[in-house]
């Protein structure tokens, strides 16, 4: 019986489906699901047979055969951590840290740079200007905010937000445009299609909307004193 038993497990060692291998098969399966767009990864989970699929910030749970397909968060529940969430995370922080400080307007502290903030901003935004109130208190905080641009609330908002980022000083002319004042009419070449492009696939729907450099998505207004908790538990 012992014998038996041992050569079962032997036969189960030898079938079960290598990394390798179970790649292979997803990649081919998902081709033939989405036949346009390449997997950007395909990685084991901790979930034996399970492995995670990625199309940008897209995830997906596909059993090594290719059969089976779920779409969820995938919960340690030991750890009580979410672990499809922690993948997002890694991939905005990849993101925006090969994003350049030239096509933005940034707001940087005098001294060392605790933590980055990414912000989807809109002029016209009433929590936007409630959250550039609080401008002098990030930056003595030590917090760099990143502005890109997502003019989304009214038809003046795109024209504001390109005479901001075609200013001489974009940050002296964000000032007057969160206050709601004039700026003087520029025009220039700007990534505002680029920023709203990047907001959609992140899943930004309105504004303030803030990805910490740890990639951690913070919708909405939040205090600034609840914004650094979250930063400083990262």
């Amino acid at each position: 019986m012992l014998m038996m038993r041992n050569t079962l497990i032997s036969l189960l060692a030898v079938m079960a489906v290598s990394p390798a291998v179970a790649t292979e098969v997803i990649e081919k399966r998902m081709a033939e699901v989405v036949p346009s767009v390449s997997p950007d990864s395909i990685q084991p989970t901790a979930m034996a047979g399970i492995f995670e699929v990625r199309y940008g910030t897209d995830i997906f749970y596909v059993s090594e055969d290719g059969r089976f397909l779920l779409q969820g968060n995938l919960i340690d529940l030991e750890s009580r951590q979410n672990l499809t969430e922690q993948t997002r995370r890694g991939v905005r922080a990849e993101i925006f840290a090969e994003i350049p400080d030239a096509e933005l307007t940034v707001y940087t502290p005098e001294g060392r740079i605790r933590h980055t903030l990414n912000v989807f901003t809109d002029p016209n935004c009433p929590f936007c200007r409630q959250m550039h109130d609080d401008m002098e208190k990030y930056l003595e905080a030590g917090i760099q905010v990143r502005y890109f641009m997502y003019p989304v609330l009214g038809r003046q908002s795109p024209e504001i937000m390109r005479d901001v980022w075609c200013a001489d000083s974009r940050t002296d002319a964000m000032d007057r445009a969160k206050t709601g004042l004039a700026v003087a009419s520029r025009d220039c070449p700007t990534p505002a299609e680029e920023h709203l492009a990047l907001g959609r696939e992140l899943g930004i729907s309105g504004t303030p909307a803030t990805i910490t450099s740890g990639g951690q998505l913070i919708s909405g207004f939040r205090p600034m004193v609840e914004v650094l908790m979250m930063l400083e538990s990262e």
